[in-house]
C-alpha cells in the first residue's frame, strides 16, 4: 500500500473517531463546554425554544426562592431556586442554564461583596496574614486525600481524581481535565455535588447550631429607588472595568473576583461608600441558584450511583475536616469562628462569600481566604498538570 493511500485511510479513520464523540451524548454541563449553542449556529425558532427554557428556569427559581421565604427557611433566594432548579433538572424539566446572566450577576455580587471591605481592612491585614498561610498545607491535606478516596473508592483514573479532588472553579478544573486527558463528566460531576452539599449544610447548619437568622441580607438597606445615580454609575464601572480588567489579566473566576477587587480597593480606602441595592442582590441570589440548579440537567441514575454519590460523600467529610480545623484556627487566630468556617469551606468562593455578606460577617475576611484559595488551587494544578506530562492527551 502505498504512503499516500496509508496516509487517506489514516484521515478517514480520524474522521470518523471525531464524528462518533459528536454523537456521543453529553450531560451535566459536558454538553454546554463541548458545543454551546451560540446566536451564530442557532436559527430563530431554536433561539425561542432556548429563551424559552431560560424563562422557565427562572420561573421556577423565583417560585423557589418565594416558598422559603414564606416558610423562614434560611438563604431563601439562593437556596429556594437552587432547590426548585435542581428538582426541576433531574426530574427533566425544559429548563436551561441562563448563562446571559452568569456574568452580569456574578459582577453585581463582586461588587456588594466589595462594598463590605472598610478603611479598617488595611490596619487588620496583618493579622490575617497566619490565618492566610495555613490555607496551603489545608488545601495540599484535602487534595491528598480527595485523590486517595476517588481512585480507591470512586474506582476514577488518576488524572479523573486529581481534578475531582482539587477544589477550585469548576470550569477551570473541566478545562485542565479535559487537557490531562480525564474525565470531564465525572470532573463536573463530583465539582458540583461538593459545592452543592457545601453550599446546603453550611446555612442548615448555622441556623440550627448557632441559631443565626440566615435570611435577607443584613449588609445592604438601601432600595433601588433611593440609590444615588453618581453611586449606580460608580457600581457599574466598578463592575463592568473590574471584570474586563481580571479578564485581560487572565485571572480565573474573573466575573466576581474583578469587580470584587476594584470595588473592595475603592471602599478599603475611602474612595467610595455606594451599597449594592437589596432589590438588585436578590435577583442576583435566584440568577445564581438557577445557575447552579440547573447544572444537573441530564443526570442519569448510572452517573448519580458511580460518580455523583462519592461526590456528595467526600463533600461531607470535607465539611467535619474543615470544621474541625476551622476550630483550630479561630481559637489560635482570635478571630470570629463562624467567619473562620466560611473562610476554610472548600465550596463555591461565589456561594461562600454571598453567604458571610449575607450574615453580615467578616465579609473582608472570607473574601481573602477564598481569594487566597483560588490562587492556591490554580497555580498548584498547573504545576501538577505541567509536571505530569503522561496524563496529557495525545
Amino acid at each position: 500500500m502505498t504512503r499516500t493511500a496509508k496516509s487517506g485511510k489514516r484521515r478517514q479513520a480520524e474522521r470518523a473517531k471525531r464524528r462518533a464523540q459528536l454523537a456521543r451524548p453529553q450531560s451535566v454541563g459536558v454538553q454546554r463546554i463541548v458545543a454551546a449553542p451560540t446566536a451564530a449556529n442557532l436559527t430563530m425558532p431554536a433561539n425561542l425554544a432556548l429563551f424559552a427554557r431560560y424563562t422557565l428556569a427562572l420561573i421556577i427559581g423565583a417560585a423557589g426562592a418565594w416558598t422559603f421565604v414564606t416558610n423562614g427557611w434560611p438563604l431563601p433566594y439562593f437556596l429556594g431556586s437552587l432547590t426548585f432548579c435542581l428538582i426541576a433538572s433531574i426530574a427533566a424539566a425544559p429548563v436551561e442554564r441562563p448563562k446571559p446572566l452568569a456574568i452580569p450577576m456574578r459582577c453585581v455580587l463582586g461588587v456588594a461583596i466589595g462594598s463590605a471591605f472598610s478603611p479598617a481592612l488595611i490596619t487588620r491585614f496583618g493579622s490575617m496574614v497566619w490565618s492566610l498561610m495555613l490555607l496551603i498545607p489545608f488545601m495540599i491535606f484535602i487534595i491528598g486525600l480527595g485523590m486517595l478516596f476517588y481512585e480507591r473508592f470512586a474506582k476514577l483514573d488518576r488524572p479523573t481524581a486529581f481534578f475531582a479532588a482539587v477544589p477550585g472553579g469548576l470550569t477551570d478544573m473541566t478545562a485542565m481535565a479535559e487537557d490531562a486527558g480525564a474525565n470531564p463528566r465525572s470532573v463536573i460531576l463530583v465539582q458540583a455535588s461538593r459545592i452543592l452539599v457545601i453550599v446546603f449544610a453550611l446555612p442548615l447548619w448555622l441556623k440550627w447550631h448557632d441559631g443565626l437568622a440566615v435570611g435577607v441580607s443584613a449588609a445592604s438597606r438601601i432600595h433601588v429607588w433611593e440609590i444615588n445615580p453618581i453611586d449606580a454609575a460608580v457600581m457599574f464601572a466598578m463592575g463592568a472595568g473590574g471584570w474586563l480588567a481580571a479578564r485581560w489579566l487572565g485571572l480565573a473566576g474573573a466575573p466576581i473576583v474583578g469587580p470584587m477587587l476594584v470595588s473592595g480597593i475603592a471602599h478599603a480606602f475611602g474612595f467610595t461608600f455606594a451599597k449594592m441595592p437589596l432589590e438588585v442582590l436578590v435577583v442576583a441570589q435566584i440568577s445564581v441558584g438557577v445557575l447552579l440548579g440547573c447544572q444537573f440537567r441530564g443526570l442519569t441514575l448510572r452517573e448519580f450511583t458511580s460518580t455523583m454519590i462519592w461526590g456528595i460523600a467526600y463533600a461531607i467529610v470535607l465539611l467535619v475536616i474543615t470544621g474541625a480545623v476551622a476550630h483550630w484556627v479561630a481559637a489560635w487566630t482570635g478571630f470570629d469562628p463562624i467567619s473562620v468556617l466560611l473562610a476554610f469551606a472548600p465550596g463555591g468562593q461565589t456561594e461562600l462569600n454571598l453567604l458571610a455578606y449575607v450574615l453580615g460577617l467578616d465579609v473582608a475576611y472570607v473574601a481573602m481566604h477564598h481569594l487566597m484559595r483560588l490562587g492556591i488551587v490554580i497555580l498548584g494544578a498547573q504545576i501538577v498538570f505541567k509536571s505530569q506530562k503522561g496524563w496529557r492527551k495525545g
